[in-house]
């Protein structure tokens, strides 16, 4: 009687270097993908913060609104958030880049967010 031979799951993600590679060359074609050289520590970590941010945004959408899942007002606070918190590092980003001389272009998914939020606090009635 032969044994079945069972993989282990770190058995089947060991990858050749040609592999890895090639994994690497097929995700930089796919859509919405983006290549970046990272020159700093900090933008280093902060690029791992941001994979991960975005693998749990893909986890965040398909729980909005499921039974077990996320209500829809605790996903929209979530999202305010994040809003808020990409703002800032915005803003830092811009003060940094004044203090080197170096030209920073806010990019324009946050001009328009920011001016869709101060619309907002515009009409809130006053207290």
């Amino acid at each position: 009687m032969e044994k079945d031979i069972m993989e282990t799951p770190i058995q089947r993600q060991k990858l050749t270097k040609e592999e890895i590679l090639e994994r690497k060359i097929s995700m930089v074609k796919e859509r919405g993908s983006r290549v970046m050289k990272i020159n700093s520590p900090m933008g280093s970590i902060i690029f791992n913060v941001l994979r991960q941010f975005d693998q749990a945004y893909a986890h965040f959408k398909g729980q909005l609104g499921e039974p077990g899942g996320i209500s829809h007002e605790e996903g929209a606070a979530l999202m305010d958030e994040a809003r808020e918190i990409t703002m800032a590092f915005s803003e830092y980003t811009g003060n940094l880049s004044k203090k080197v001389r170096f030209k920073y272009f806010m990019p324009q998914e946050l001009q328009e967010m920011r001016q869709a939020t101060s619309g907002k606090k515009d009409e809130l009635p006053a207290r």
